[in-house]
């Protein structure tokens, strides 16, 4: 199984459902609201997230939670 990393949303749109992340390794990760835990949490810019990454023709995050239950 991936090891999760920490990161924090760089920019979410709402009504299209995906964005970009930043983790903790300076990478850049495209998410989609339906690769997220919650999918009906709040996702906003500089929330920060504990994800799985993936590498391949682009680099994306899965199992995206956040990592401030206070966020």
């Amino acid at each position: 199984m991936k090891e999760k990393i920490f990161g924090k949303i760089k920019w979410f749109k709402k009504e299209k459902g995906y964005g970009y992340i930043i983790g903790d390794d300076t990478e850049t990760y495209f998410f989609e609201i339906v690769n997220c835990l919650n999918p009906k949490e709040k996702w906003q810019e500089n929330n920060k997230v504990l994800f799985v990454p993936n590498y391949g023709q682009i680099t994306y995050a899965t199992k995206v939670e956040k990592a401030d239950k206070n966020a």
